[in-house]
């Protein structure tokens, strides 16, 4: 059976309008983004480390939780395993984590590494810690972030501070 000229017109005038449509969400999309401010650069860790690491959110509910964090590679090579830090608080109050355990303190500390957590020479990243790796106390509202140890490709080390496990006097 021959299909009529108008179903043929039909069928042509749809399918440009769907492409229309969907084009112009794109470019929605587009414009949003090229509005959307760049991050800032955040300043320098205290520590000396190449790699910035701020606290955005805590990710899940009670001790089990994540965090999510902003990094920054202030060096030319591409950072792509980190031991990070973690101090977390009640309000002003600093929490100890691992309360009533031998390994009690007043930080945490996990590594991480893997194309997931690659962050770019001069660029930014999102990452999301684990909480099966970390000790967020229940109670903790926000956390100081610190990168102690940083990792280029090869698993050569880009740099590390002398203890990459203890939070750094000052």
């Amino acid at each position: 059976m021959k299909e009529s000229p108008l179903k043929k017109t039909l069928g042509a005038v749809f399918t440009t309008l769907v492409l229309f449509a969907c084009k112009g969400e794109a470019s929605k999309d587009a414009k949003a983004d090229a509005k959307a401010e760049p991050l800032p650069i955040p300043p320098k860790p205290s520590n000396g480390a190449p790699v910035a690491a701020e606290f955005v959110k805590f990710v899940g509910e009670g001790e089990g939780r994540g965090v999510e964090l902003h990094l920054y590679n202030f060096d030319d090579k591409p950072a792509l395993g980190y031991v990070v830090l973690a101090r977390y608080y009640a309000g002003d109050e600093l929490l100890e984590v691992k309360a009533g355990t031998p390994f009690a303190s007043d930080s945490d500390f996990t590594s991480l590494a893997g194309a997931k957590y690659e962050c770019e020479p001069k660029a930014h990243a999102t990452v999301e810690l684990d909480g099966r790796a970390l000790s967020v106390p229940a109670t903790a509202t926000r956390a100081e972030v610190l990168v102690s140890k940083v990792d280029t490709t090869g698993g050569e080390t880009l740099w590390s501070q002398e203890n990459w496990s203890e939070w750094p006097a000052g």
